[in-house]
């Protein structure tokens, strides 16, 4: 279709169809031709959407961070396309970054587990692989086209917000685009992003206005012949619709290296470069940085020199759009094989030769390690000279646990302090942490060297492996009625019409003493053992309890008042008080990021449970763990582990690791608001420390 023909199409769109236009004598009457236009544009839309849609996905990933020095899962979503017959689909990596699983649901409903083939942070693309499905599966194609032009009518697919398949029409705006305005540094706009993993780097910006929101990320953009032209990315909250997608030509040439080796292989000079815009200089581009002890520092390559040509072929970079492809050839050079670099200077011109070098990962793994309370992160050269440190291997701790070894080590370490070795070995993956994974008794502390301001210091940590658990301090029961009571003065006594001031009884709880000798809610307790029970105001109704518990467990005690205005009397033996919750044990599990605590007596009373009820309470639930993931709720009552009864506090952990080590699906029996429900917990939710 041609440019002019695209160009009148999405005016007309954008217009929803109603422009006019004059016909020539005798043609077809202005209401007709713009039905007919609109006719047209619906059909053109359509066979798009029908070529592509099937084929978009939704991408569900449960994503590892670390913060406080523990790990945190979250659900987010994006989208994708399916683009081969064996079932890859080509998305975002910022969708699959850190992702410890992932699921894509199709537009049908259908569920299929995914897994990861590969990605690349410099140009923000990865690809799934789609399991369980039959091949050869349907799939969308990439458009030959090279180039798109300002107006073309293209289409965003994708699935914003999680929710549904959906399509917007839009137009593009600038088929070459930086993000970066006229006022910005072009040198330094792909490094605002992530401090280790820029990107941007090897390509322009398609900028269009269909719209797309949160969930879009990695779903295609879709020109009128039903080919993807772009892979949405990014989108702005304020400005008006304006978004951004990758071009498909980079996607496509990404992708099939991702599906080939899993991930892309680039070469680097260790040099930047910029474009000459508002320089004077007509040829070449600018060299703009150089980096230390790379190929280009070596060879004696200054920063100011112009690039004029590569291996014998000009590169000119008059504005800042044009310097990603020549960034781009740079990059496919092949490694260890010598390239002539035609420069021009202070000096002159001249040429150099230089030996690309293979680029290495820009960023190493996290993890968190609970004996430490901390979350690390293998530091690679390129985050060591981001950091201007002078190391180039340890493990950079990112954050700590309030309150864990690390935070109150002698002296504490601090947040971006580079560990270099641990008790004299030296430390630089997660892995490495291994040896001090495994409990030991005693636990005695260890010895890390770490590198904080500039300086190598030395700290004493004791770890801890242990889950924690609170065993209060045993408190002995004390003399109760097993009655809830409201305080009634003598002034509100007159009020209310009753005969004499006192405590009337509110509640009465299973097993209670004064409901044993027949106590009703309502009656009105006005002496014990012939002493006034006193109410000195409306309010303070622990004076009842303190003068039951002047007597003893066991005592036979004698309860004067009124019940209907008619003096009565109750001979009650007093019990022993349940133990309140302050009493009860509780244990923070780390497998799930929860804390748990015994079924006391209240519990089962606000429950309407059995006395003899078994279980545990969830009493708290991180956002960020695997028992959030769950859908656990702080107050639900945990009755069993995939099929395991918790009786109490101790039974938990073991109930729990044995259903771990059956399967990889756990089912949780839960009690919550009346009602008992199945939730799940998944095995890859549970964080394993380094081995």
């Amino acid at each position: 279709m041609s440019p002019a023909r695209c160009l009148l199409l999405g005016v007309a769109l954008l217009l929803g169809g109603t422009l006019a236009a004059r016909p020539a004598e005798g043609g077809t009457p202005p209401d007709a031709a713009s039905a007919g236009r609109g006719e047209l544009a619906d059909a053109l839309v359509a066979r798009a959407r029908d070529a592509v849609m099937p084929h978009v996905v939704s991408i569900l990933v449960v994503r590892e961070d670390f913060e406080n020095g523990e790990p945190k899962l979250s659900v987010s979503s994006g989208s994708g396309t399916v683009i081969s017959a064996d079932g890859h689909v080509l998305t975002n990596a910022h969708v699959t970054d850190r992702g410890r699983s992932f699921r894509v649901v199709f537009g049908d409903g259908r569920e299929r587990e995914a897994r990861l083939v590969g990605q690349d942070a410099a140009t923000d693309l990865a690809v799934l692989e789609v399991q369980g499905e039959p091949r050869p599966m349907p799939h969308a194609r990439f458009s030959p086209r090279q180039a798109l032009r300002p107006g073309e009518t293209v289409l965003a697919m994708g699935v914003p917000w999680g929710l549904s398949n959906s399509l917007s029409v839009g137009v593009v705006n600038n088929p070459r685009r930086l993000l970066v305005s006229l006022f910005g540094d072009e040198a330094e706009y792909e490094d605002r992003i992530d401090q280790d993993l820029p990107t941007g780097r090897y390509y322009a910006w398609i900028q269009h206005d269909a719209a797309i929101a949160p969930g879009n990320s990695g779903g295609p953009l879709v020109d009128l012949e039903g080919g993807i032209v772009g892979v949405n990315t990014r989108g702005m909250l304020f400005g008006g619709d304006l978004a951004f997608a990758i071009p498909a030509v980079e996607a496509e040439a990404v992708s099939r290296q991702l599906i080939a080796e899993g991930r892309v292989r680039r070469s680097s000079l260790g040099l930047r470069l910029r474009s000459l815009r508002g320089s004077g200089e007509t040829r070449g581009v600018f060299v703009n940085a150089v980096e230390a002890d790379g190929p280009a520092a070596r060879a004696g390559l200054q920063p100011g020199e112009r690039l004029l040509a590569i291996d014998g072929v000009a590169v000119d970079a008059p504005q800042g759009v044009d310097v990603p492809a020549i960034q781009r050839r740079l990059a496919e050079l092949p490694p260890g094989r010598a390239v002539e670099l035609h420069l021009a200077g202070s000096r002159g011109e001249r040429r150099l030769r230089l030996v690309p070098e293979p680029v290495p990962e820009p960023r190493g793994q996290s993890a968190a390690f609970a004996p430490f309370g901390v979350a690390v992160q293998a530091l690679t050269p390129a985050m060591g000279r981001q950091r201007r440190l002078p190391v180039s291997s340890g493990l950079l701790v990112t954050s700590l646990r309030p309150g864990g070894p690390a935070a109150t080590a002698r002296p504490p370490l601090p947040a971006g302090a580079v560990i270099l070795s641990v008790d004299g070995t030296a430390v630089a993956t997660p892995a490495d942490l291994a040896p001090w994974a495994r409990p030991r008794r005693p636990a005695k502390p260890v010895v890390l060297e770490y590198l904080a301001g500039g300086e190598r210091r030395l700290s004493a940590l004791t770890p801890n492996w242990q889950d924690r658990q609170r065993d209060p301090l045993p408190e002995l029961p004390k003399a109760w009625a097993g009655v809830e009571v409201q305080p009634v003065p003598a002034s509100l006594a007159t009020l209310l019409g009753l005969p004499a001031p006192g405590f009337r009884i509110t509640r009465l709880y299973p097993g209670s003493a004064l409901g044993k000798a027949g106590a009703r809610v309502g009656d009105l307790l006005t002496a014990l053992d012939g002493a006034p029970l006193e109410a000195l105001n409306d309010t303070r109704a622990e004076l009842f309890e303190q003068r039951v518990r002047e007597s003893a467990i066991g005592d036979a005690v004698l309860f004067e008042g009124y019940r209907d205005g008619q003096p009565r009397q109750w001979r009650v033996t007093l019990g022993p008080s349940p133990v309140p919750e302050a009493g009860l044990r509780s244990l923070e599990l780390s497998l799930l990021r929860a804390q748990f605590r015994e079924l006391g007596f209240h519990d089962r009373v606000e429950r309407e449970l059995p006395m003899d009820q078994a279980g545990v309470v969830v009493q708290g639930v991180e956002a960020g763990g695997a028992a959030g993931l769950a859908h656990l709720q702080a107050g639900d009552v945990l009755l069993r582990v995939g099929g395991r009864r918790v009786d109490g506090l101790d039974a938990l952990r073991p109930a729990l690791e044995a259903a771990l080590a059956e399967g990889e699906r756990v089912p949780l029996e839960i009690l919550r608001r009346g009602d008992r429900r199945i939730v799940h917990l998944e095995r890859r939710w549970i964080p394993e420390s380094p081995r």
